[in-house]
């Protein structure tokens, strides 16, 4: 289970040491001793986006587990030909789902479970990806199933999405998926620090610069700039804003207060 996203361009640095100078023969070279392994090499960037169960966790240690409050998720798409604003809802709709699934009755979890399910349908999602969430979904109905489990395999199979490519060969979306489920989960954990104003974990959840800064130069620069949609420079000013916000030397509760305002009315546009 992938319970933290990291995608990165793979580099392979390959360690090269040379031989003493011999006065041997040419053909009897001096056995060269083992060079030792060269320092590490940037190979590239990573982002380091906590999937739902990982800020989940992040925000118990915290102590905040008990403030989170999820909101009802929409549970339609509005213009499913837009496959930049389908897998940003569906992000969103992800992180409610698994953030709230152990407290939501069966009846709006399945609902809420199937919604996704479409989302990720429309964004082509490979058909074994979609089985298993078949089966899982299944399960649940049937209670033959712990919900436990089902919200791993869920937490687990978006994050097995090549965002490069998008979730599937027939979606243009890129990394629009992962950034609606980590800006959903932030929204949240933000209303929980400024509802108990908890200084220090506002620093300790909210202070991710260098994932808002990724996000945010995919959609801006280069191929990611057209996969990212009609919706790109929707995202890139809020995502510039809680880049400033994050990247203070300390957040606190008002700067909490203001991710919740940079958050609140990025998502209700979705």
């Amino acid at each position: 289970m992938r319970n933290l996203w990291i995608y990165a361009p793979l580099a392979f640095v390959i360690a090269c040491g040379g031989s003493e100078t011999t006065n041997e023969p040419a053909h009897e070279p001096e056995p060269a001793a083992e060079a030792a392994p060269a320092p590490a090499a940037d190979v590239g960037v990573k982002v380091l986006a906590p999937s739902p169960l990982t800020l989940e966790s992040e925000v118990k240690e915290a102590g905040l587990l008990e403030k989170l409050k999820i909101p009802a998720p929409k549970t339609s798409f509005d213009d499913p030909e837009s496959k930049d604003r389908v897998a940003f809802q569906t992000g969103m709709l992800l992180a409610y789902t698994v953030l709230g699934g152990r407290e939501t009755d069966k009846e709006t979890f399945l609902v809420q479970v199937k919604a996704l399910r479409e989302g990720m349908g429309i964004l082509g999602t490979g058909k074994g990806q979609l089985a298993t969430i078949d089966e899982a979904i299944t399960q649940v109905e049937n209670d033959t199933a712990a919900r436990e489990d089902f919200l791993e395999e869920l937490d687990a199979q978006v994050g097995m999405a090549v965002p490069e490519d998008g979730v599937g060969p027939g979606d243009t979306s890129g990394y629009m998926l992962q950034a609606g489920a980590w800006l959903a989960g932030i929204d949240v954990v933000a209303k929980a620090v400024v509802e108990t104003e908890n200084a220090d974990a506002a620093d300790k959840l909210l202070k991710r610069p260098e994932v808002a800064d990724f996000f945010l130069k995919y959609i801006k620069e280069g191929e990611g700039a057209d996969k990212a949609g009609m919706m790109a420079g929707t995202v890139a000013a809020s995502l510039e804003k809680l880049k400033e916000v994050s990247s203070r030397d300390t957040i606190g509760v008002e700067g909490a207060r203001e991710t919740v305002t940079i958050t609140g009315d990025l998502l209700k546009k979705f």
